[in-house]
């Protein structure tokens, strides 16, 4: 069975998939307003009001949020990215209407105490503070932030510790008032549920409750990078590297390919990354590359975690890597294991419920449909060898690559050994 896309009066859309094989049900809330809709004095805003959705409304107080979910065997949790904030629910079927009732009570009655704002401003920033301590996070955060440069996709989702100690409560309220709003906003339910309870259950809830802004519609700008390095010196043991080069956006018709791509170049243990830095070579532990796609952007990450000594040479095989792949291509088999594995992800990625509801909410709210997934799959079929090394040869451009750096002090120029 495809999802269905409804659309209402209000311009909330919702996305429905019915599951009879199953007796649970995912319902989720994904409004298009992450850290690339914030702005410099108040970025972090997003994941912050992700927090404050959950302490308390004008009936119900934190606590009885989630002794209210626990007594039905339920979920509830919430998650923030560059581009959007997702709110949801797993449960049984059964309990489908009143987790869909807690969902609305929290997104539209949520009183925003400024107690509760002192205190779980203190949550956030330990959450930085943990954050901060991940150093792998640290350096991708780090050369996403360097890729994208003056765009608003650079911005940290967790914000700064200055900007969340500077937000308000009045800010929060603003901050809604703008971006969380009917046509921004998609709702999507996955499981064992019918449409017409699916649809019964959004209009009661859900329509007509968030404001109107029909010009406030998801959509990241367009970013054309030119590269940067920055290092992040750090008494640690580890050495991490991480580069980002121009990729294909979501929407692209080359999009599929370049997903399958990542595989064999360093999505697993059979990767060109993966044999070539750590099996061949032993400079990591942890090498892989992946990929970020947006309505409008797109970029190739990699990652080495290495040590000071090695990280020079680590790099220096990642550019032997990268020619070789942009100028001979994949390999036959290669290329047939590349796409094997992105059909086997797709499959496998539809025995969650909430997989499928976040996949489908994501897709609906950043191209407006969604992809059934034997046409996907029939897509990745049709793709030929030699319009796969094509499409792969324009991936990791060198001359606009970014890099940063975390761990001990280096003076080896790695910069220099990626960019051409």
């Amino acid at each position: 069975m495809k999802a269905q896309i409804y659309k209402f009066e209000d311009g909330l859309r919702l996305v429905h998939l019915e599951r009879k094989s199953t007796r649970a049900v995912a319902i989720g809330l994904l409004t298009g307003a992450g850290s690339e809709n914030e702005t410099a004095e108040n970025n972090g805003v997003s994941h912050f009001l992700e927090h404050m959705f959950f302490k308390g409304t004008k009936t119900r107080g934190s606590l009885d949020i989630v002794k209210e979910i626990d007594a039905l065997g339920a979920q509830i949790n919430a998650f923030t990215s560059k581009t959007g904030t997702c709110f949801y629910t797993f449960s049984i079927d059964d309990d489908s209407e009143r987790c869909a009732e807690i969902l609305s009570d929290i997104m539209f009655d949520s009183v925003f105490d400024k107690e509760e704002l002192e205190r779980e401003r203190k949550v956030v920033l330990e959450e930085i503070s943990m954050s901060d301590d991940d150093n792998a996070d640290v350096c991708l955060d780090t050369v996403a932030t360097l890729y994208f440069g003056d765009n608003p996709l650079a911005r940290p989702i967790l914000g700064t510790r200055e900007t969340v100690k500077a937000l308000k409560r009045e800010d929060l309220l603003e901050y809604i008032d703008k971006n969380y709003c009917a046509e921004n906003t998609v709702v999507a339910i996955v499981g064992n549920i019918s449409a017409a309870r699916a649809r019964k259950l959004t209009e009661k809830y859900f329509v007509g409750k968030f404001a109107s802004n029909p010009n406030r519609k998801w959509q990241d700008v367009a970013h054309v990078t030119t590269g940067a390095y920055k290092t992040v010196f750090k008494p640690i043991e580890q050495a991490n590297v991480g580069m980002a080069f121009p990729s294909v956006s979501i929407k692209d018709e080359n999009y599929l390919a370049v997903n399958a791509g990542g595989y064999v170049f360093g999505g697993g243990m059979s990767s060109r990354l993966f044999a070539e830095v750590r099996e061949k070579h032993g400079l990591a532990y942890s090498v892989y590359s992946y990929n970020s796609f947006y309505a409008n952007n797109g970029y190739a990450g990699i990652y080495v975690g290495t040590n000071t000594k090695s990280a020079l040479k680590a790099v220096e095989i990642v550019a032997d890597i990268i020619d070789d792949v942009r100028g001979n291509g994949f390999t036959e088999e290669e290329f047939r294991r590349g796409i094997q594995q992105a059909k086997a992800a797709y499959i496998l990625g539809q025995d969650s419920n909430g997989a499928l509801m976040r996949y489908y909410a994501k897709q609906l709210l950043m191209t407006d449909g969604v992809s059934d997934f034997d046409e996907l799959i029939a897509t990745l079929d049709k793709i030929k060898y030699d319009e796969f090394n094509k499409i792969y040869s324009n991936e990791f451009d060198r001359s606009k690559v970014s890099l940063a750096y975390v761990g001990r002090e280096i003076k080896d120029d790695l910069f220099a050994a990626i960019k051409l």
